[in-house]
């Protein structure tokens, strides 16, 4: 009498292999999700460096916004509409210019907001010796109310300070110099109001590294960086330093 024999899998051989093909498709879900989290983490950063880049542009291909209904106040404020006092000037007729672009990070590191620059020039003034003379002495500056606009910083990343996870407001004022034409860049942490006050060498020289946190997700190969380098004039003096610099960490 012949034996039969069944082919087939033991109840522990189908367990095996459910719990191996199991744990094989939860590494690869897990290892794709961290790559599609570092993807959206470096598309925050390029986002946030194109965006600076961009007011470079700005600076130096000036739209005017007036539509010829407001005016231009001798605090460089831009009446729209006219009030009883102030008549309203056409475009090119009032002592006020677009000098340049002033973009800030709010206190939550998550918002950027950018405007054009007005500059009010006293009327009879006589011409400093330097640029930055000449804005402090014969200008008053202020934020352009037709040209505002808001950015989030992409995938819920914020700014901060370098080495720390600390939230960075900051403050960015590009202008284009009545005297020699020339771009200058003026940064300071916090947002500030005080423009002129910007106007200063020491906001010049220093090299700022924003960095960028994703504070509910895991960074590999550390955090990333928007560098503004010392006496940046162009879109050029935007970068992200190379992993290997490790700037934020």
């Amino acid at each position: 009498m012949a034996t039969k024999i069944d082919s087939g899998f033991t109840i522990i051989e189908s367990m095996l292999f459910l719990g191996v093909a199991g744990a094989l498709t939860v590494a690869i879900l897990a290892g794709s999700g961290l790559a599609i989290n570092q993807q959206r983490y470096r598309d925050s950063v390029n986002s946030l460096k194109s965006l600076l880049q961009e007011q470079y542009s700005e600076a130096t291909n000036v739209v005017n916004d007036r539509a010829g209904t407001e005016a231009c106040a001798n605090n460089a404020v831009i009446v729209s509409p006219p009030d009883a006092v102030t008549s309203p000037q056409l475009r090119g007729t009032s002592e006020c210019t677009i000098m340049g672009r002033f973009i800030t990070i709010d206190s939550t590191g998550k918002l950027v907001n950018t405007s054009s620059v007005v500059g009010y020039h006293t009327p009879g003034a006589a011409e400093a010796t330097s640029d930055i003379a000449e804005i402090k002495t014969n200008y008053k500056l202020g934020i352009s109310s037709l040209s505002r606009e808001e950015f989030d910083i992409a995938w819920g990343a914020e700014v901060v300070k370098p080495q720390t996870t600390t939230v960075m407001p900051f403050s960015m004022l590009i202008l284009r110099s009545p005297l020699s034409g020339s771009i200058m860049t003026y940064t300071t942490e916090g947002v500030t109001a005080d423009l002129i006050g910007m106007v200063d060498a020491a906001n010049v020289n220093k090299t700022v590294n924003l960095c960028l946190n994703t504070p509910a997700t895991a960074i590999a190969g550390g955090r990333m960086a928007v560098q503004i380098m010392p006496y940046a004039t162009n879109q050029g003096s935007i970068q992200v330093p190379p992993g290997e610099m490790n700037v934020c960490d």
